[in-house]
């Protein structure tokens, strides 16, 4: 009660001053038409707008990174529903049956329910962190160094089996993420490692033009190489709102089915590495299974679209609770947001709750009113993000690849930060050709650093002996808890598989 209440009058009176207020209704419609264009991810939007953050206040560049995960999220169901093309991969399910009802004359209605169901999910995950966060974060202030370092094994653990696909690529991902977190200083004796005497390397590998190569480029390469003039064609312009209301009185009615789905999201968001793209396969896996019309779905049936637009935004919120409270990003669009927090000089984890206890409330209180502006910018926009993304594709994305660029020079004003980030776009070209998993990489790039510093300071203490790790309750505890992803992980990635059937 003491949170809801601290959340209330210190973090909404920072969102509502004017300036922030203004960053997070730009911030969602930014969002919402990236979320609404296949290929260009909630993921990629964050990733560009890290840049213009900069010379921000933190609780200002925050609401307009938040602003943007939300509506980059809830955006792909546009896309779904018009054009059977997924905009995220949170919104895999949602073409399943949304396009159906679309091609059935009632856009419309597909639209509000994917715009309600987001809601549903996104406002009711924000009351769940709120409540968990704080919890998890006074939890975490006993943990040491080799606890730390669990929780990593943890989070590489729940990447690897629970991202699906071959686990063994997953955990190649992740040894090829380690490997470049190498790069760069010793994190205990700052010695030069693997620079191969370039001295722009003597600080690392920076984080924005990795993130942008390995995510932004492949993309805009894929939607170069198709052959459609336009990635939204300009039939869409005409489609008619004047039924999306009614798609709350739907989900009204389906309420059980959106509270099961949003807890599958949740719980699964809470999971570090998986993201809303396995929540909304194994909600609409269950909503079918438990529907007493299961031959209906996949022709338009309402309880697939609610099922898949509930799960993957209750996934946001489920999202931000390790990352809050343990400085772990749930999925990759919080792995960028790590960043961004990193970039501002604030590290997310129990300290943060601590020493920065406003900043903590403002994103609380940003979650929550972004999922609102959402549902308002649906509801009143939503024919003008259609016309936006109808564009010819020769001036949207070359647009696209200057923003990206743009950003990769301006973390440090380098020219090399560009090169970093063409290079891994083509490296990230070539995995997606592969179909080799990009999130392992980036989970792996974060964390490792954290891992390894936190073992090294362990081993100092412990005069080189490993057994710590096994002997302290809450290390055990955390590895045992891998152990139980592990097996979860491979149960539901095949729970999945399934649905996709």
């Amino acid at each position: 009660m003491e949170v809801l209440i601290r959340t209330v009058t210190v973090g909404f009176s920072q969102v509502f001053q004017p300036a922030n207020l203004l960053l997070l209704f730009t911030g969602v419609l930014w969002g919402m038409i990236f979320g609404a264009i296949p290929g260009l991810t909630a993921t990629m939007g964050v990733a560009l707008a890290i840049p213009f953050t900069f010379s921000m206040k933190p609780i200002s560049g925050l609401v307009l990174l938040t602003g943007i995960y939300i509506g980059g999220v809830s955006g792909g169901f546009i896309s779904a529903t018009l054009l059977n093309m997924p905009g995220t991969p949170s919104s895999i399910t949602t073409c399943f049956d949304a396009h159906p009802m679309s091609k059935q004359g009632k856009s419309g209605l597909a639209l509000g329910l994917g715009l309600f169901s987001s809601f549903f999910g996104g406002i009711v995950g924000v009351i769940f962190m709120i409540s968990l966060a704080s919890l998890i974060a006074r939890a975490a202030l006993k943990f040491g160094p080799f606890e730390y370092f669990s929780l990593a094994v943890m989070a590489f653990v729940a990447v690897s089996s629970m991202l699906g696909g071959n686990i063994v690529k997953n955990l190649i991902g992740i040894a090829l993420g380690l490997l470049l977190s190498c790069i760069g200083p010793d994190p205990i004796t700052s010695i030069p490692r693997l620079t191969f005497r370039f001295s722009e390397l003597h600080g690392g590998i920076a984080l924005l033009p990795l993130l942008v190569g390995l995510f932004c480029i492949p993309e805009i390469i894929v939607d170069i190489e198709s052959e459609v003039e336009r990635i939204v064609p300009k039939e869409s312009r005409g489609m008619k709102l004047s039924d999306v209301l009614q798609a709350a009185k739907i989900l009204f009615k389906q309420i059980g089915n959106a509270l099961r789905s949003f807890v599958v999201g949740f719980i699964i968001g809470v999971f570090p590495g998986i993201g809303g793209a396995t929540a909304n396969i194994i909600s609409y896996g269950l909503a079918r299974s438990s529907s007493k019309h299961p031959e209906k779905f996949g022709t338009g049936i309402p309880d697939g679209i609610i099922a898949s637009e509930v799960s993957n935004n209750a996934s946001i919120g489920g999202a931000m609770v390790p990352l809050l409270a343990l400085g772990i990003p749930g999925d990759a669009v919080t792995a960028i947001l790590l960043g961004g927090f990193i970039i501002h000089g604030i590290n997310p984890g129990p300290l943060m709750f601590k020493y920065n206890p406003d900043l903590v409330f403002g994103v609380y209180a940003a979650q929550f009113w972004g999922n609102v502006v959402m549902l308002l910018l649906g509801i009143s926009l939503m024919k003008f993000y259609i016309y936006s993304l109808s564009f010819p594709k020769q001036y949207l994305l070359p647009l696209i690849t200057v923003c990206a660029a743009v950003g990769a020079f301006g973390l440090n004003n380098r020219i090399f930060d560009i090169w970093v980030m063409l290079i891994f776009g083509i490296v990230g070209y070539v995995l997606k050709k592969l179909d080799f998993p990009v999130l392992p990489i980036i989970i792996a790039f974060v964390l490792g650093p954290i891992a390894e510093s936190n073992l090294r300071q362990g081993l100092t203490a412990s005069i080189g002996s490993f057994w710590p790790i096994f002997t302290r309750p809450l290390s055990l505890t955390l590895l045992i808890l891998a152990a139980f992803l592990f097996v979860l992980g491979r149960i539901l990635v095949k729970k999945g598989e399934s649905a996709r059937c």
